[in-house]
Parts: C-alpha cells; sequence; structure tokens
C-alpha cells in the first residue's frame, strides 16, 4: 500500500513539474496594460535643458560664491546624469521643436560657515550647504509654458580642517563646486527615474469609414507633444489591434484615422488607450 501511495505522489509531482515547466515555456514576454496603469519603455522622445535661468543664478546673486563655475559645467552634469537613467531618447541643449518639455536648472541656496569643535581645539569643522532645484516645465507651440513638477536635493559636505588654517578661495569654491555636483546628479537621477508614460483609457464610440471618434478624458492627453502621442485600439487580451493617426484632440474626445496591420477589425465598443507623460507623484 505504501508503495502504491509513493508513486502515486511521485506520478502528482511530476506532472506539477512537467506543467509548471510548460506554463513558463508558453508565457508570453510582452505584458499588455488592462487599465490606466504606470508603465516603463526604453525611452521617451526628447526633452529640451534650457540653462538660461541657471546663468543668472551663477552671475548673480550666487556671482561671488560660485564665480568660477560655468553654466555648461552645470548643465553637463545634469545632462549626463539624466542621459545614465536612459529614460529619454535625448537631451538637448537650449533647441526646441514645438511642443516639448523642458528641463531647467536652478541653484537655490549656497553657503557655508566654520564652526568650533568643543572636544578639539586644534581642529575646526567646515560645513557647506547646497541645494538646488529641476524644474520640468510643458511648453507648446503657442509659446506658453506650464510648471509640472520640481525635483529638489540639498546637500551637506563637512571637513575637519587646522583651526590655524585658512581656506583660499579656490579651496572654497571647490567644496562649493563638489556640494552643488553632487545635488544636481541626484536631482537628475530622481528626474529620469520619475518621468514615466502612463496611459488614459477610453472608448472607441464612433467609426465612420476609417474616421474613429473616442470618448476619454482629454486633459493629460491634450498635454503630449505630438512627437510623442500614440493612442492605440485594444482588442482582445489587451493586445493591440490599430492605432489612430492625423489625431485631432477635442474637449473629451479625440478624432483620428484609423490604420492597421492585420488583427480583429475595429468596432464601436473597443477599449482605446492613450499614452501620457505622467510624472511620478510618489518620489
Amino acid at each position: 500500500m505504501k508503495t502504491v501511495i509513493y508513486r502515486r505522489v511521485g506520478w502528482l509531482l511530476i506532472s506539477t513539474i512537467i506543467v509548471f515547466a510548460a506554463g513558463c515555456a508558453t508565457a508570453p514576454e510582452v505584458v499588455y496594460v488592462k487599465e490606466a496603469q504606470r508603465v516603463t519603455t526604453q525611452a521617451l522622445e526628447p526633452v529640451m535643458l534650457e540653462s538660461a535661468d541657471l546663468g543668472g543664478d551663477l552671475s548673480g546673486k550666487f556671482k561671488e560664491k560660485l564665480s568660477g563655475i560655468s553654466t555648461e559645467e552645470l548643465t553637463t552634469v545634469v545632462q549626463t546624469e539624466i542621459a545614465n537613467t536612459k529614460r529619454f531618447k535625448k537631451v538637448l541643449l537650449n533647441s526646441s521643436e514645438g511642443d516639448t518639455y523642458i528641463i531647467q536648472p536652478r541653484v537655490d541656496i549656497v553657503d557655508s560657515y566654520i564652526a568650533k569643535i568643543p572636544t578639539d581645539p586644534t581642529r575646526k569643522k567646515y560645513t557647506v550647504k547646497a541645494r538646488v532645484r529641476l524644474d520640468v516645465l510643458f511648453y507648446n507651440q503657442n509659446g506658453q509654458k506650464e510648471l509640472i513638477k520640481s525635483f529638489y536635493d540639498q546637500r551637506t559636505l563637512e571637513e575637519k580642517i587646522s583651526a590655524k588654517v585658512a581656506l583660499e578661495p579656490e579651496q572654497i569654491r571647490d567644496y562649493y563646486r563638489r556640494a552643488i555636483n553632487t545635488a544636481f546628479r541626484s536631482a537628475a537621477d530622481q528626474l529620469g527615474n520619475g518621468f514615466n508614460p502612463s496611459y488614459e483609457m477610453g472608448e472607441l464610440s464612433q467609426l465612420n469609414d476609417r474616421t474613429a471618434v473616442v470618448t476619454m478624458n482629454t486633459s493629460k492627453v491634450r498635454k503630449v507633444p505630438k512627437k510623442q502621442q500614440a493612442i492605440e485600439v485594444m482588442g482582445e487580451n489587451n493586445q493591440v489591434a490599430a492605432g489612430l493617426s492625423e489625431v485631432i484632440i477635442n474637449d473629451g474626445s479625440v478624432v483620428g484615422k484609423v490604420f492597421q496591420a492585420g488583427g480583429p477589425s475595429v468596432k464601436p465598443g473597443m477599449k482605446v488607450r492613450a499614452r501620457i507623460n505622467a510624472m511620478l507623484m510618489d518620489i
């Protein structure tokens, strides 16, 4: 009896393993979005890095503290770090074509002070504080700008030095540079990882020949630059059945021409998803 039970258990385990293996082998690699949820793509369209206001910070209120630190140096730090997040195809400098997103680096605080160390009168503590931010703005073809979100980072550098030492201006500037560069790298990393496409869901309400009318909330869709617009009709299993071209975005509706390569026929009542560039608010 025990032998029979063991054999049955053995066959059951083998069968389970076979089914599990078959399931893994046939599992789809692509996961289609069922609802308006956050997704990650390889890269979004280019964004523009605008440095005019940063130049004003360096030549204005922080002129004495940051003399010798150029706008080009800091924008290169930001540009490189954002590119390293691989969220954008390109990070352009001070150039724009039509609707786009603009990233504006700014310096908010740069300060330093010296304090005595009660337990060690032979040394003193030199502290540098720097706070920077990256403003993300939506810029349309009419020249209108709208602030979407700001990413901040504050850095504090502390160094114990001899009580007899007087820091030279070049040394102080180097401390400022280190603090600001580190803060900008951190803020740029936050921005790159926080700028993520999402989907707004709607429904194909009318179809006349190839002209489709989609009902959906277009408040966020209308802010997406034309190069980044992707409006798709979803078929069974949430796979893309068709796309829309020559899109016109109205208040509460989208009109466009249907194009498809095979797949199920498009008809009213089908779900439609439109990509929106949403800043994740949980960062």
